[in-house]
C-alpha cells in the first residue's frame, strides 16, 4: 500500500485525428490551446487506409509512394510549431484497427477531430469518418469546425449540455473527463428542448441525470434551461447563442450512421450547422 502522502502523476493525453496538416490548422490550434490549459500531451494521428494513386501504367494503378512520407513530414513540421509536447503517428492500417491501436497506446482523456461542413447524413459520414468513434469505443470525441476562427481557438468558457427528458449514464471514458472540465472551471448549462404543450415538470428527469452523471462538479448544482416549440437542433443552437456558449455537448446514443442516413438525428443536424466545437459524449446502452 502506498503512503498517503504519495502522489501519482497521471499523464494526460489527447489524440488528434488529422487529415492533412494545412487543412487541420483550426483543429491543431484548438487542441494545442486546450492541451496547454490542462498540461496535456498531443498525439497527432493520421490513418492511411489506402495511399492515393499516383498514375496509371499499362492500365494498372500505381500507388503514390511519396504520400506517407510527405504527410509524416507535414505533421512533424506542424507539431514543431505547437506550444505543447506533441508526437506524430502515421499509421498504414484499416480505420478500425488503427483506432484500436492508438487508443490502447495512448489511453487518451479526449479524442479530437476536424468537423467538415456537409450537405447531408451520407456526405457527413463519408467526410467525417471519426463520427462513429464514440459509440464504437466509448471514448468522448471533440469535433472542431474546419472554419473555426483563430480567436475561438481557446479553452471553452461556457459549455451547453443537451439532454432529453430521460435518464442516461455516461461511459467510463466520458466520465473520466471530469478532472479536465473541473480544471478548466467551465460553467455548464443543461439544455432540453420541449414540445409546445408539455407538463410543468418536463425536463426534470434529464436534469437529474445531468447532475448525477459525473461529467463535472459544476453540474451538481446546475439549473436547466428549457427551449420550447422548436426542432431539437434549433433549440440547442438558440440556447447556445443566448448563453454565448462556445462548446456544445451532445449525448451519443450509439445508433450508428445507418440510422442517421435513414432516420436523421439531432447530432447530425447540430453538426451540420454548428459554428462552435461539439463534444460527443457516449452513453451506456443496453
Amino acid at each position: 500500500m502506498l503512503p498517503k502522502e504519495t502522489v501519482i502523476a497521471m499523464e494526460l493525453n489527447f489524440v488528434v485525428l488529422t487529415d492533412a496538416a494545412p487543412a487541420d490548422e483550426p483543429l491543431l490550434g484548438y487542441a494545442a490551446a486546450l492541451a496547454a490549459a490542462v498540461g496535456a500531451t498531443l498525439h497527432l494521428v493520421h490513418v492511411v487506409s489506402m495511399p492515393p494513386i499516383a498514375t496509371l501504367e499499362y492500365g494498372l494503378p500505381l500507388l503514390d509512394k511519396t504520400y506517407v512520407p510527405a504527410v509524416r513530414e507535414g505533421l512533424r513540421l506542424a507539431a514543431a510549431r505547437l506550444p505543447v509536447p506533441t508526437t506524430v503517428d502515421v499509421l498504414e492500417s484499416d480505420w478500425s484497427g488503427a483506432l484500436t491501436q492508438v487508443l490502447a497506446a495512448h489511453q487518451p482523456a479526449l479524442v479530437l477531430a476536424g468537423l467538415t461542413a456537409t450537405n447531408g447524413p451520407l456526405d457527413e459520414q463519408l467526410s467525417n469518418r471519426a463520427l462513429s468513434l464514440p459509440h464504437q469505443t466509448g471514448y468522448p470525441l471533440l469535433l472542431v469546425p474546419e472554419r473555426l476562427p483563430a480567436a475561438a481557438q481557446r479553452p471553452p468558457r461556457h459549455l451547453v449540455l443537451a439532454v432529453e427528458d430521460q435518464p442516461f449514464q455516461l461511459t467510463p471514458p466520458a466520465r473520466a473527463l471530469a478532472p479536465l472540465l473541473d480544471g478548466l472551471a467551465c460553467p455548464i448549462t443543461p439544455v432540453t428542448v420541449l414540445p409546445l404543450h408539455h407538463p410543468l415538470a418536463a425536463g426534470e428527469a434529464g436534469l437529474l441525470a445531468a447532475r448525477t452523471c459525473g461529467l463535472a462538479a459544476a453540474l451538481t448544482s446546475a439549473q436547466l434551461r428549457r427551449v420550447v416549440g422548436v426542432r431539437p437542433a434549433t433549440g440547442i443552437g438558440e440556447a447556445a447563442d443566448a448563453l454565448e456558449a462556445d462548446l456544445v455537448a451532445l449525448l451519443d446514443q450509439g445508433h450508428g450512421w445507418v440510422h442517421k442516413v435513414f432516420s436523421g438525428s439531432v447530432i447530425a443536424d447540430v453538426l451540420r450547422f454548428s459554428q462552435v466545437p461539439v463534444l460527443l459524449l457516449p452513453v451506456v446502452t443496453e
